[in-house]
């Protein structure tokens, strides 16, 4: 009983160290998103970005969907999405260019702390997803990108928050940040009570053993096992502090740690988010292969150009901490 009370002890330690390195990246990066709510700049920058819809073959109101789910996070763009109504063909084509890219100035926050290269995940989430976008929309929606009746208002109203004073707005923010932060902090807690249990019990190396069969051929070493496992069925954003525990742990080298990233910031989160657009109406099979085939072809390609660079030592890793 002690045993298994101290593997409960260990894995909450853990998460909650998780949870606080974590929040020292969401808390100012929420901060700022929430006041950039409060300007006219997202919606004036979808109407700039709007014409640029018909070569995904999108109305134009789409260009709001995709930058909030780009500057906010993917549930924001989901909810514009609510509001265009738009066909099967052009929901899909749209659903995978926000899986691909989305929650940018968040996820790429967390690829910092991580100490990936966050400029090129940035730019790669980026054009993979703009390339997609062409591809899909030749393919699927077939010169029909007119379609799609948008609610003006309600997406005008996503897009600017209105302020009604400097208490309501910090009310507002306070409770969206204790929303977030308590449950990464519960989500973090039992996955790592649980990894701390798949250890003791010799579970987790043998999913490991499965994963690394799986990802040796894109140039992945056996210690990016765990947060390539995390980030895929957790999220960037709530298995962002198992990523950064699992790559200090293990002492991944700069090459591993911006391959396994560049992996999961174009495919992270497949069941949830997944499932999510699937219930909107998207199609199954074009929101979720082409996603990992370009997240395969991808890291790849960055495998056979990066180079490895020796590891930090312990001393060193001591001095930055």
């Amino acid at each position: 009983m002690t045993r298994l009370w101290r593997t409960a002890r260990d894995g909450t330690w853990h998460g909650t160290r998780a949870f606080l390195k974590l929040m020292m990246v969401v808390g100012p990066v929420y901060t700022g998103i929430t006041v950039l709510r409060y300007t006219p700049a997202l919606r004036v920058f979808a109407d700039f970005t709007a014409p640029l819809m018909r070569h995904f073959g999108l109305p134009g109101d789409a260009a709001l969907a995709l930058i909030l789910g780009n500057v906010i996070n993917l549930y924001a763009g989901i909810g514009a999405i609510t509001a265009l109504h738009l066909p099967a063909a052009q929901l899909t084509v749209l659903s995978v260019m926000l899986l691909l890219s989305h929650s940018q100035i968040l996820e790429t926050a967390i690829f910092f702390r991580m100490k990936a290269k966050w400029w090129l995940l940035w730019a790669v989430r980026l054009v993979v997803s703009m390339l997609a976008g062409v591809g899909l929309g030749a393919l699927l929606v077939r010169g029909n990108g007119g379609a799609g009746g948008a609610a003006s208002a309600e997406l005008a109203r996503m897009a600017q928050a209105e302020f009604v004073g400097f208490w309501p707005a910090a009310g507002d923010w306070a409770l969206g940040l204790w929303s977030t932060g308590y449950k990464m902090l519960l989500v973090l807690v039992a996955i790592f009570v649980g990894l701390e249990y798949a250890k003791r019990y010799g579970l987790l190396q043998k999913m490991l053993r499965v994963v690394n069969r799986a990802t040796r051929f894109i140039g992945l070493s056996s210690e990016a096992g765990l947060p390539w496992l995390g980030g895929n069925v957790f999220g960037i954003v709530f298995g962002g502090g198992l990523i950064v525990e699992s790559t200090r742990e293990h002492r991944l080298s700069p090459r591993q740690v911006t391959l396994v990233a560049t992996f999961l910031s174009l495919s992270h989160g497949l069941f949830e988010d997944t499932a999510i657009f699937i219930v909107l109406g998207a199609n199954l099979f074009w929101i979720t292969i082409p996603r990992i085939i370009l997240a395969v072809l991808v890291t790849w390609v960055l495998s056979r150009i990066l180079r490895e660079k020796p590891v930090p030592s312990t001393e060193e890793v001591r001095d930055e901490s």
